[in-house]
């Protein structure tokens, strides 16, 4: 990606919370890194707890298969010098997150969609997005069993493991497990590192993505 850009300013807009500049600014971002269109375009769903996985499935997918990446935790800090995680801010995020995403399905691109997305409230309108573009979502679910998740979060903190865009730690995990809700729809479920080669490419093999490289898992 090349040099930062400068973040957008201005009042926020009364619909969701955007502001006038945001989706110009994300979309300058991911313009480095829109890959070929899709025929038909895909959207990927991710959904689960902090920890679980989500961000190393996507990077994985995305890495794959021509899927722009769309992460609540990157467009946060691409947006917010120092995101506080106010119900203001989230909803500023997320109407961005949901505009891009039924910009890119619109125009022929295939998404991967990684945020918690912890109940269907919350999935909603991504299940709007979805309709309105003619796209069936494929789900996934992501658990981890607590202990990995906690070594997980502790490894981010000290620095010794894979750098995560998230900062939640374990008291997020925990507040936030309350609203884990099991996913009524059918999806695909992974409940931990083992899972992750057989659901990649399971969502290669429905989304008619490119297959994985030779050796790569």
């Amino acid at each position: 990606m090349s040099g930062r850009k400068p973040r957008p300013s201005g009042k926020f807009w009364t619909a969701g919370g955007l502001r006038p500049k945001d989706l110009t600014y994300l979309r300058s971002v991911y313009a480095d890194e829109t890959p070929e269109r899709s025929q038909p375009p895909r959207l990927v769903v991710l959904c689960g707890l902090p920890g679980t996985g989500k961000s190393h499935f996507a990077r994985e997918l995305s890495s794959r298969a021509p899927f722009i990446w769309l992460s609540s935790d990157r467009t946060r800090k691409l947006l917010v010098a120092r995101p506080i995680y106010s119900r203001r801010e989230h909803r500023r995020v997320f109407a961005a997150l949901h505009v891009l995403t039924r910009g890119y399905l619109r125009d022929g691109y295939s998404v991967v969609f990684d945020a918690t997305n912890l109940n269907e409230g919350v999935r909603a309108p991504l299940y709007a997005v979805a309709e309105e573009a003619g796209v069936d979502p494929l789900i996934i679910r992501f658990t981890a069993d607590p202990d990995l998740v906690r070594d997980r979060m502790t490894e981010r903190e000290t620095g010794a493991g894979d750098a995560s865009q998230s900062d939640a730690g374990w008291e997020v995990y925990s507040r936030m497990a309350v609203a884990d809700l099991p996913v009524p729809r059918p999806h695909i479920l992974v409940t931990g590192p083992d899972d992750m080669g057989e659901a990649l490419r399971e969502t290669l093999r429905r989304t008619g993505s490119a297959t994985c490289p030779a050796g790569s898992g």
